[in-house]
């Protein structure tokens, strides 16, 4: 079976779908393995001597490759098929990886892709629509609203207005379609509002602004499988800064503040059970496949469901604890080739009856 590993992309977490894509690359186990690299330029290149991430970022190697729709052959720049793929694993974090542009070009072409579909990717990873879909599914949410740049530009101060009305001081200010703590930022006055809208807009047309909670405890918890059949892993606390993790805190150790997890987390068995319960409603209410992590704000008694990252950082191995990491990868290549498998036992063509008798 001949699998790809698809890293990287043109996204601002190019660097840590990188490093993913070479923990996997070193993970995998029994397969003729490809790997392909997407840069930040969205030029995708392939090369067996992608081993580290010195090798990736060189220049040195890779030749461009591409797909083709309805074709699960990859090809040269020639045009000339280099291999036919069975399936892929998709370590490609943020925009254009993990908000369903990827899934797309994979489904058209025919060939499994583990993470989840086209609708559940766009959906975890614009933050307003997830959480709308999480509020209206009875998961617990902080309060938020949703700007577009186009209100941004005309009639930002109403905006600001309305959520004054809403929710009072701090908030958190996010571009809706990122991740890894890009472009975040709190604000504790107007002013700062103002420059927090000012920065989330430098990375996103779309811009949620929440409550923040302060002196909140984050915990996480990860979601394998498909449909109703999930299964969920032990609670990670991640111990950084108290508003919020920033970039460095999670993927840069030593240049954070208390950059380490404490897993398990020190919880009692009732908030465990209660986060495992809602990371498999999360899951379920987006749709989701494969493996995602969903994240959660603690607040005294009060339990929040934050995101779900349905691409996570190493594709969340380190949460699994009763499971290999090459029997994780293992298990999302069997996930995704049943999902595919699902959807080509599907009809796609309709036959519209002859009806006989007058016109």
């Amino acid at each position: 079976m001949t699998v790809a590993v698809i890293f990287g992309g043109k996204s601002s977490e190019h660097k840590v779908s990188i490093a993913t894509g070479i923990q996997v690359l070193h993970l995998i186990k029994g397969y003729k393995v490809i790997p392909v690299y997407i840069g930040e330029d969205g030029v995708w290149r392939a090369d067996r001597r992608y081993t580290d991430i010195e090798s990736v970022t060189c220049g040195k190697f890779g030749k461009r490759v591409h797909l083709l729709p309805a074709d699960n052959r990859l090809f040269n720049g020639r045009n000339k098929a280099i291999a036919a793929l069975d399936a892929a694993v998709n370590c490609c974090h943020g925009m254009t990886g993990e908000d369903g542009v990827l899934q797309g070009v994979f489904r058209m072409s025919g060939i499994p892709l583990t993470c989840s579909d086209v609708l559940a990717s766009a959906v975890g990873m614009d933050k307003i629509v997830m959480k709308k879909l999480f509020a209206a599914d009875g998961l617990p949410v902080v309060p938020f609203a949703g700007l577009d740049r186009v209100t941004y530009e005309n009639n930002v101060f109403e905006f600001i207005r309305s959520v004054q009305e809403r929710f009072a001081f701090p908030m958190i200010v996010k571009p809706a379609n990122l991740g890894s703590s890009i472009g975040i930022n709190v604000a504790k006055n107007v002013t700062d509002l103002v420059d927090a809208l000012r920065v989330a807009f430098e990375w996103d047309n779309r811009v949620i602004v929440e409550q923040a909670l302060e002196d909140f405890t984050e915990l996480n918890c990860a979601a394998l499988g498909r449909g109703s059949e999930v299964e969920v892993t032990e609670l990670e606390q991640p111990v950084g800064w108290r508003e919020f993790l920033k970039y460095e805190d999670k993927y840069c150790p030593g240049k954070g503040k208390n950059p380490k997890r404490l897993m398990p987390a020190p919880v009692s068995d009732e908030v465990r059970a209660r986060v495992q319960e809602l990371t498999k409603r999360a899951f379920c209410a987006v749709g989701a496949s494969g493996v995602a992590r969903v994240d959660f704000m603690k607040k005294g008694d009060d339990l929040y469901v934050n995101e779900i990252n349905t691409v996570p950082g190493s594709l969340a191995n380190y949460l699994f604890t009763d499971r290999r990491p090459e029997k994780l990868i293992e298990r999302l290549i069997e996930l995704a080739i049943a999902d595919h498998r699902d959807r080509d036992r599907l009809k796609y063509a309709f036959q519209t009856p002859v009806i006989k008798g007058k016109a």
